[in-house]
């Protein structure tokens, strides 16, 4: 394969196991080949300056946050988050601009026959174009999303300003451990010797781990709590800055990005001996940053059907949280879609609240079948794969409807959207 077109790139990127697929099957949690590789096409993530930031939940609204907040700051800015929702390119970004088919074609050109030789995981290959893709444009600051854990993910061979654990709960316990203080020692992983750390609001034996391993790396430790982050209303939130309370307005919605938003201040002003951000730029630039596709996104104008990915027990409760800012989670209902790896006993509960719950079982290995959901669900409705999508949605019209569960939903749900409307 000479990888001469993006048609070929896909066909080989198709061919590798996929984590939304097959799950950890699809994982390889080993740095040593990855590392290699790098190596061999020169270190590209030596060529920037960095943020890392890992955590269950919260973490790719803080690195559009952050990504925003030095572009408008004058910064040439990269972010690369993960997983898509739509197409590859979308999880490499410079200054909000997604990586083009030819920059992919070219890297393909390039380390094509290495990639194979070295045979890198699907993820792998993400990061290493994400690395490459930065430092050939020459950014000034990369802001780097954790695919899962920390300690022995791809993206953790870099070197950053600082690290961010936005958050850390239950999830990808298979993988992480099935006790907070093990998924916490594997997000701490991401903590380098003598660079800070921004923690959000953590359980207390979350905290205490994280706090232990940063003081054994001589990394100081800095909280969101320390803001006082508050939510007023929908885009607006309040920070106590420089001992200050300090009123901030933007785009976004849910209660819990007043978390997200002081975690981003004080990653700005921890690295701040590189890449400068003054207190109002950074209020100008909240005031209009956009967040990646699902993340209670709106998806009608006329209609309240929101779209959300959350999937464990932390984001369903902040899910509900954010529904309750526009209705009555007990008046509204609830299109899910799962992964069979995510039906945890307290997840389910926590769905339980809704008025009407449909199900609808995607194409995927992993996926939840109606059977399974039904066992914690059992006034779940199977929405059948062949049944007429647009009267599904005329049943919907004028309630408060949520599609949740997997951001793997998002592509199906975008498709009924488009020929309903």
């Amino acid at each position: 394969m000479k990888f001469d077109s993006i048609e070929e790139v896909e066909e080989f990127l198709d061919g590798i196991p996929k984590f939304s697929s097959t799950g950890s099957r699809a994982a390889d949690f080993e740095l040593t080949r990855f590392s290699d590789f790098c190596r061999e096409i020169g270190n590209p993530q030596k060529a920037f300056a960095s943020i890392h930031v890992a955590g269950t939940n919260g973490k790719g609204s803080t690195c559009h946050i952050l990504g925003t907040v030095y572009q408008k700051s004058g910064y040439n800015a990269g972010i690369y988050t993960s997983p898509h929702i739509l197409r590859f390119n979308e999880r490499f970004r410079i200054n909000g601009k997604v990586i083009s088919d030819e920059q992919i074609i070219t890297f393909f050109q390039e380390f094509g026959d290495l990639i194979k030789r070295s045979k890198l995981t699907y993820f792998e290959i993400s990061t290493a174009i994400a690395f490459w893709w930065f430092a050939q444009s020459k950014v000034d600051i990369a802001i780097i999303e954790v695919g899962l854990g920390g300690r022995l993910d791809a993206t953790n061979i870099i070197d950053p300003l600082l690290s961010v654990i936005t958050s850390i709960s239950l999830d990808h316990t298979d993988i992480l451990g099935d006790r907070i203080e093990d998924i916490a020692a594997e997000k701490g992983g991401i903590i380098k010797k003598n660079k800070p750390v921004v923690i959000g609001d953590l359980p207390e034996a979350a905290r205490q781990e994280i706090i232990e391993i940063a003081q054994k790396r001589s990394s100081p430790v800095f909280m969101s709590e320390e803001l006082n982050p508050q939510y007023l209303e929908a885009g607006v939130y309040t920070l106590r800055i420089n001992g200050e309370r300090t009123v901030i307005r933007t785009n976004m919605v849910a209660p819990v990005q007043a978390k997200n938003l002081a975690m981003a201040w004080l990653a700005t002003q921890k690295a701040g001996h590189v890449l400068p951000v003054a207190r109002e730029q950074f209020l100008d630039a909240v005031s209009v940053v956009k967040l990646g596709a699902g993340r209670f996104e709106k998806l009608l104008k006329d209609q309240q059907w929101y779209f959300d990915g959350g999937h464990n027990l932390e984001a369903v409760q902040v899910l509900k949280q954010t529904v309750r800012t526009v209705g009555r989670v007990e008046d509204a209902t609830l299109v899910l879609s799962m992964m069979k790896d995510k039906m945890r006993p307290e997840v389910m509960n926590e769905f339980s609240e809704f008025k009407n719950i449909y199900y609808y079982q995607l194409n995927l290995e992993r996926a939840a079948t109606f059977d399974d959901i039904k066992q914690w669900l059992p006034q779940v409705i199977s929405i059948p794969c062949n049944r007429n999508q647009q009267s599904l949605l005329n049943d919907f019209d004028s309630e408060l409807v949520i599609f949740a569960g997997s951001f793997y939903f998002y592509v199906k749900v975008r498709d009924w959207i488009r020929n309903y409307a």
